[in-house]
């Protein structure tokens, strides 16, 4: 079973994520994170919980660059991720999909436009493909009435399911998600689950918080703990 903080060792696959020594903080929040040290590697999903929610936001953030680390090194899939410019972190955010609390879409566009944006990240070959697994997102997440309409036209449940469907369009590499449950609700959460299982099985990697007891079982995730702004290494039973 893969172990949080373990190093590379020859015959064992890149890690999606690895951190090093890392710290990262939150000004605003008056939050930090230090110490940390994670390796997980292809197909690993985590489940993270904290002492403090804000800390995993924090933590979940960073793994996403958004906030970046003041020390130590945050290796992506076997690459030294260079938090210098953001335009060069753009090659990595079009492979890492995140659902959070202020997720949004855009405005003045249709349902249907936000999800083609996702369009702009494959080759030309691979387009009828994306479009094929598009519809079948749609069908499964029950948004077909919402696509011919601007965001704040259509139900805010739909709202979130259509946010989820667009970060797996991405196809991720690594799927970061707060509170998924509160995104595709009860009834979608078998579809849920099935799609992130296709990640897992791609070499992804899931990591995610939630409030609903016994949420992603099925994936025997990882226990990754937060105390005291920083990580406690636990496997799950």
């Amino acid at each position: 079973m893969p172990t949080p903080g373990t190093e590379d060792s020859g015959t064992d696959p890149t890690p999606v994520v690895q951190l090093t020594d890392l710290s990262v903080e939150d000004a605003w929040k008056g939050r930090s994170l230090s110490g940390l040290n994670l390796t997980l590697p292809p197909g690993t999903a985590a489940h993270l919980s904290a002492d403090n929610p804000a800390d995993a936001h924090l933590l979940l953030r960073c793994l996403a660059t958004l906030s970046w680390p003041s020390r130590g090194r945050y290796r992506f899939n076997g690459e030294t991720l260079p938090f210098t410019r953001y335009e060069r972190l753009l090659p990595v955010k079009r492979r890492i999909g995140y659902l959070y609390p202020m997720a949004a879409m855009v405005r003045n566009r249709t349902v249907e436009e936000n999800l083609d944006y996702q369009a702009h990240y494959f080759s030309d070959t691979d387009l009828a493909r994306h479009q094929g697994l598009k519809e079948s997102l749609v069908r499964a997440f029950g948004i077909e009435e919402a696509l011919a309409f601007c965001p704040e036209l259509v139900s805010a449940m739909e709202q979130r399911r259509a946010i989820a469907v667009r970060d797996i369009l991405k196809e991720p590499l690594l799927f970061l998600a707060e509170y998924p449950e509160e995104f595709v609700g009860r009834g979608f959460f078998s579809g849920f689950i099935g799609e992130i299982r296709k990640i897992l099985s791609r070499g992804g990697v899931f990591i995610y918080t939630t409030n609903y007891r016994g949420f992603g079982k099925e994936l025997t995730p990882l226990d990754l703990r937060l105390e005291n702004g920083t990580l406690v290494k636990e496997l799950a039973p």
